[in-house]
């Protein structure tokens, strides 16, 4: 009996240990320059240098910068930011042309756009960046 008690203390410690271990790890990687976790925060935006193939850049309110790609079918578009592209699917609207997911939702209208997220709104007064 004394052997399996010896038994489970020596997997605790090794389990605290792991995961003292893996914590340091997250912790360590995530002061690395340039890493975020939430794609919408801070200066992340505008560290996107040039504009992708085929993209539309704009020039949002507090510096921030929304690169839009277009479906050739003109039913989607795909926002690109640092951490990759989502698509959202066009959507019915009185006015302007409007895309969402149902969480996220992009409105074009008179040439400015707006990327909503739920009742955030991480680009505001966005417009059309000249083409170099």
């Amino acid at each position: 009996m004394a052997r399996q008690g010896g038994n489970r203390e020596y997997e605790m410690k090794r389990s605290k240990t792991m995961a003292a271990a893996l914590f340091a790890v997250v912790a360590a990687l995530s002061g690395c320059g340039g890493f975020n976790w939430n794609p919408w925060s801070g200066p992340q935006e505008s560290k996107v240098s040039g504009t992708p193939p085929g993209a539309k850049a704009y020039g949002c309110e507090g510096g921030k910068r929304l690169l839009v790609r277009h479906a050739s079918d003109a039913k989607s578009v795909m926002i690109i930011h640092p951490l990759g592209e989502f698509r959202l699917d066009r959507v019915a609207s009185a006015s302007g042309e409007q895309y969402s997911n149902g969480k996220t939702t992009l409105t074009v209208k008179d040439g400015e756009a707006t990327l909503e997220e739920g009742a955030a709104v991480p680009f505001a007064k966005c417009k059309p960046e000249r083409e170099p």
